[in-house]
């Protein structure tokens, strides 16, 4: 049971997942935590945890009426933009569905929803993109998050949306991102292909969560940035991660994107500008080398070679 606490109450929904473990581990200091996710069991250490799909409007209602909490920061989403095209009722459920639930049991209980989204609602020709900038996404994924910013957008329940982009990091039992992919081919020694004319500034997982909890913390509102401080396209990031794990580079061959054969659209000129988040919070946007050192550093020495 949830029981009595003078600590405000966090909901992160998805906490099993990068985010969602980086949100749980900085919040405990300051907050009373109540997990939830699609697993039977939470991956990080929170006061209470609840098996659930966000997807599913009644088990939602029940959760949240349980837990009653002051504040939900949702970082359950399907974001894996391939198979947003290939799953497209899924995919439409749970990023908007999922948070129109979120949203309604927020209305009934009072408390403020945070929704993490994405600079794939931008088509990502002219990025970095503002804040203010029209979103035009170019692929299903980015469809969905698009919209479900739009249910948000309006209402008099306090919400924030928290966009990021090449999101990065280590946490247990987490799928592959982008750094981790790239390292564990090359620790195996096998090539790899990485395009020239995708660009993002690559987000620390840590910085994210840290940005994200701001936010809760002042009751901000509206619409935030929050990705990392360096510009750069997908290959030199890949070198980047070369460097830092001191990994064999010539395993890292550039190709532009219509040679990877990837089903649902990327962006070229993507990635945010983070001058809101900067000024009114005082975060200090984390760059690759720096960024790349603190994620080495938290695998477990057993990891860091090769088996």
């Amino acid at each position: 049971m949830a029981g009595k606490t003078k600590k405000p109450k966090l909901l992160v929904t998805g906490c099993n997942g990068l985010l969602g473990q980086k949100v749980v581990e900085l919040a405990k200091p300051q907050f009373w935590i109540a997990g939830a996710d699609l697993q039977d069991k939470p991956l990080g250490s929170v006061n209470e945890y609840i098996t659930l799909d966000i997807s599913q409007q009644e088990a939602v209602r029940d959760a949240v009426e349980k837990i009653s909490p002051t504040s939900i920061v949702n970082t359950a989403a399907m974001t894996n933009v391939d198979a947003c095209e290939r799953e497209r009722d899924l995919a439409w459920q749970v990023n908007v569905e999922g948070v129109r639930f979120l949203l309604e049991a927020s209305q009934k209980t009072g408390c403020s929803l945070i929704q993490i989204s994405s600079d794939y609602v931008f088509d990502g020709e002219e990025g970095p993109y503002g804040e203010d900038a029209p979103p035009n996404p170019s692929g299903y994924y980015g469809l969905t998050k698009m919209e479900s910013e739009r249910v948000l957008v309006g209402n008099q329940t306090p919400w924030a949306v928290v966009r990021t982009n090449v999101l990065y990091g280590w946490a247990r039992g987490v799928r592959l991102n982008f750094v981790l992919w790239v390292r564990s081919h090359l620790l195996a020694g096998q090539y790899i292909r990485t395009a020239i004319d995708q660009y993002g500034n690559p987000t620390l997982a840590d910085n994210l969560a840290e940005g994200v909890l701001s936010i809760v913390r002042a009751h901000r509102q509206g619409i935030y940035h929050i990705a990392g401080l360096d510009y750069l396209s997908r290959w030199a990031f890949a070198m980047k991660i070369a460097d830092v794990f001191k990994l064999n580079k010539e395993l890292i061959v550039p190709v532009v994107s219509a040679q990877l054969s990837q089903r649902a659209p990327r962006p070229h000129w993507g990635g945010l500008k983070t001058d809101r988040i900067v000024k009114e919070q005082g975060i200090s946007m984390i760059g690759v080398q720096a960024g790349l050192e603190i994620l080495k550093g938290q695998i477990p020495p057993e990891q860091l070679e090769v088996p």
